[in-house]
């Protein structure tokens, strides 16, 4: 195996990372990789519903294939100080082992001379914490990369840009110098993105929001720190040719430049998060939402789907109330999965006529709607027929498929048609389907033994996709659980391909 990097390396670089470059050949296909992010508000996530911002951390795992793990423990706010004070550098150290990456980049914090409980001056405490950071991570036998801080925008009355964090970065640079720590300068290499863009271009890489157009910034905002969602995948992409350049053996987990082309660049899949609205306790007690989310990362979770989405260049947003013509004119793509029983939500959500109604057109119009509905007695369904019923599409209440432990060939689909959901693909797997009942202008996708799987209709400018199964979760969307036969992945990725290419476009590409 090959590892994947520039042409050109410096000669302290080569020499250090000598023994890195030939650790490639041990990194197979199938090796699992985890790189924990630590840092600011800069890298960290940000809420998905009705918010333009995001770090640049949220976007990271869509340059890599799906054996990598990232762990973004960013936080809004933090310092090297405030990040070991308040017990989130612990939480990291616990969880690392041998051959883990921890990504830390710090310095827009530890930069505030007026806040004490996150000032940390550059050359004493600031370096020390750095230290700190690399010691405890290689103690762990994982392996740090040192990160200095992302540039702010800012430029100078000849329209360059100009430097703003200095001193931090010179300190990052030293100790990853002394260290010997793999370094990413993403301060220089920020720079010379904004140096490319100049003053008016760059606004799109930060938070430049006019009024009125997102629910979380209702009065817009000007920040020249702060990261749109193309703007973070621009740093990442800084972040990721830094690694590319230091031959690091991550870089063998990769995927190609080609690998997916931005076609869904300016577009939105918006995933519903008001008929499915299922919460539980966390390990801290706080409530929060699982079940067919994006941030949910275990089995139950979407978080693997939403990673291949964006990989495809589109951008993940969520529906936390009622859909309305309004709330929908900002997607490009709808999910509804999985709408609540009385059993999953003590006061569920039901597709009511209003909502109903306002999907109806907005698929009309040219909308792109996906029904991922589940079996009998796991979802409600007298409602989402008669949404599903608009289409010439009916939930039949069945459960088909089901599989006892893992007889995971009760739940296999071989045999595929020539559809681009199944290009490449030789076997899919469904369990407890609810199968479908088509009628009108509706047609199937995907057939067995009489029984309807997927269907497909297309109305008005726009099309509908169902299936009686949330078939793209977690747990039997790659091969965590199922047997390497088993390509959901692969599947997933061809869809929302196919249907990008065809969706509406909602955000600027400017």
């Amino acid at each position: 195996m090959k590892c994947r990097g520039s042409k050109s390396l410096s000669s302290f670089s080569a020499l250090l990372f000598t023994s890195t470059v030939l650790l490639c050949g041990f990194l197979s296909s199938d090796t699992t990789v985890r790189i924990f992010l630590v840092g600011d508000s800069t890298m960290a996530d940000k809420p998905l519903a009705d918010n333009p911002e995001r770090g640049w951390g949220q976007v990271f795992p869509s340059f890599f294939d799906r054996h990598v793990i990232i762990e973004n423990h960013a936080m809004n706010g933090r310092s090297t100080k405030s990040f070991i004070s308040q017990g989130r550098w612990q939480v990291v150290v616990d969880r690392l082992r041998p051959n883990d990456y921890v990504f830390i980049q710090f310095g827009h914090n530890d930069e505030k001379k007026d806040d004490t409980s996150r000032y940390a001056a550059p050359e004493t405490d600031f370096r020390n914490n750095l230290i700190k950071f690399v010691h405890e991570t290689r103690a762990k036998g994982a392996l740090p990369v040192l990160l200095t801080p992302v540039s702010r925008r800012k430029f100078d009355e000849l329209n360059k840009a100009v430097e703003t964090h200095q001193e931090y970065s010179d300190a990052v640079r030293r100790v990853a110098k002394e260290e010997r720590v793999p370094l990413i300068d993403l301060d220089a290499k920020s720079i010379g993105l904004l140096d490319t863009l100049g003053p008016e271009k760059s606004k799109s890489v930060f938070l430049w929001i006019q009024p009125g157009k997102y629910k979380a910034l209702p009065a817009g905002k000007e920040d020249n720190t702060h990261f749109t969602f193309d703007g973070a995948k621009q740093i990442a992409g800084l972040v990721v040719d830094g690694i590319t350049e230091l031959h690091l053996p991550l870089e063998s987990r990769l995927l190609p430049a080609d690998h997916a082309p931005d076609i869904g660049r300016g577009k939105v899949v918006l995933l519903d998060y008001f008929f499915n609205n299922e919460r539980k306790a966390g390990p801290d007690n706080h409530v929060m939402r699982f079940h067919y989310v994006w941030e949910d990362t275990a089995n139950s979770g979407f978080s693997e789907l939403g990673k291949a989405i964006m990989e495809l260049g589109a951008e993940l947003d969520t529906l936390e109330v009622e859909p309305t013509t309004q709330k929908l004119s900002h997607a490009s793509i709808y999910i509804i999965v999985d709408p609540d029983t009385p059993l999953e939500s003590a006061h569920p959500n039901y597709i009511e006529a209003p909502a109903k109604d306002a999907i109806v057109e907005w698929v009309r119009a040219g909308g792109i709607l996906l029904l991922f509905g589940n079996d009998k007695g796991n979802a409600e369904f007298e409602h989402l027929n008669m949404l599903a019923e608009r289409f010439g599409i009916h939930f039949n209440e069945d459960s088909r498929n089901r599989v006892q432990g893992n007889d995971f060939e009760t739940g296999a689909f071989a045999g595929l048609p020539s559809h681009p959901m199944f290009k490449n693909v030789n076997k899919i797997y469904l369990k407890e389907i609810s199968t479908l009942k088509l009628s009108g202008d509706a047609r199937p996708i995907l057939t067995d033994k009489g029984d309807v799987i997927i269907g497909y209709s297309k109305f008005g400018s726009g099309s509908v996709v169902a299936v009686g199964d949330p078939w793209f979760y977690n747990e039997y969307y790659d091969n965590r659980k199922l047997p390497d036969a088993f390509e959901n992945y692969k599947a997933a990725e061809n869809l929302f391909r196919w249907l990008l290419q065809d969706a509406k476009t909602v955000r600027s590409v400017d």
